[in-house]
């Protein structure tokens, strides 16, 4: 079912969310954002497809713990249970999040599956040593894990330059180190049903033209996105609106 594939491919944004070059650092020492939970909705054209819910805490000074959650409802949740956890473990630095840990479970179909990556930042890799295919690889100092990266953008968003135009990730996945470039393309104002918000508009193309991810993420909530597009040529277009957050009040 195309819907559902989609839906799970958020992960990839928000997890549709992504730098050889980092943003510059707005200060010596940063401060990351409160701890806070937000849900979001997953919809094409008047359909609603699934939900997903993301969760940001600090279980101790220096460290985070972020969670992703996400479930099919509406017309999906009539042919699959499938839910997929996300949970990325690691430490907060002046550039932004550095994960030692991080965990995928997904459940509810035959393609049900757990699999766990450890960085180890003094010898610079990383290691899979859960599932059938296991596999280990060197990595740079600014790589991140799949889940962590919309917290790194709303870091690199907020630590931004002037005349910042682009923002370039590294992130371990399967095996692989894969560079995704997003491009800051000016400000609106979006309306959702957690209230209306100014925003920074955030585009990732990829080279084939056969997909484009827009983010829209609010100065307001930390540079949270609180809505997020993804075009297909082969299915079109699906939105992630965020319904409801705490934590973040707008200023």
């Amino acid at each position: 079912m195309n819907a559902l594939r989609a839906c799970l491919r958020w992960r990839g944004l928000a997890t549709a969310l992504l730098l050889a070059v980092l943003a510059p650092s707005a200060a010596a020492s940063y401060e990351p954002p409160p701890p806070f939970h937000a849900e979001y909705e997953l919809n094409k054209g008047i359909l609603t497809l699934g939900s997903a819910s993301l969760s940001f805490s600090r279980p101790q000074p220096g460290h985070y713990r972020y969670r992703l959650f996400m479930r099919p409802s509406g017309i999906a949740g009539w042919f699959t249970d499938v839910t997929v956890r996300e949970v990325s473990e690691g430490r907060i630095v002046d550039d932004g999040f550095r994960p030692l840990r991080y965990v995928y479970d997904r459940s509810g179909d035959d393609r049900a599956r757990r699999a766990e990556l450890r960085f180890n930042w003094t010898t610079g890799t990383v290691v899979n040593d859960v599932g059938d295919t296991p596999w280990r690889m060197e990595v740079p100092d600014d790589a991140l894990d799949r889940v962590v990266s919309p917290l790194q953008l709303m870091h690199d968003l907020a630590a931004r330059g002037a005349d910042t135009g682009r923002l370039t990730y590294r992130i371990a996945d399967g095996g692989r180190l894969k560079t995704y470039t997003v491009s800051i393309e000016g400000t609106e104002t979006v309306d959702t049903p957690a209230g209306r918000f100014e925003t920074v508009k955030v585009v990732r193309r990829d080279d084939e033209g056969e997909r484009e991810t827009r983010l829209w993420c609010a100065p307001a909530l930390a540079y949270l996105a609180v809505k997020v597009e993804q075009w297909e040529a082969d299915d079109g277009t699906f939105e992630l609106v965020l319904t409801g957050v705490e934590g973040l009040p707008a200023d």
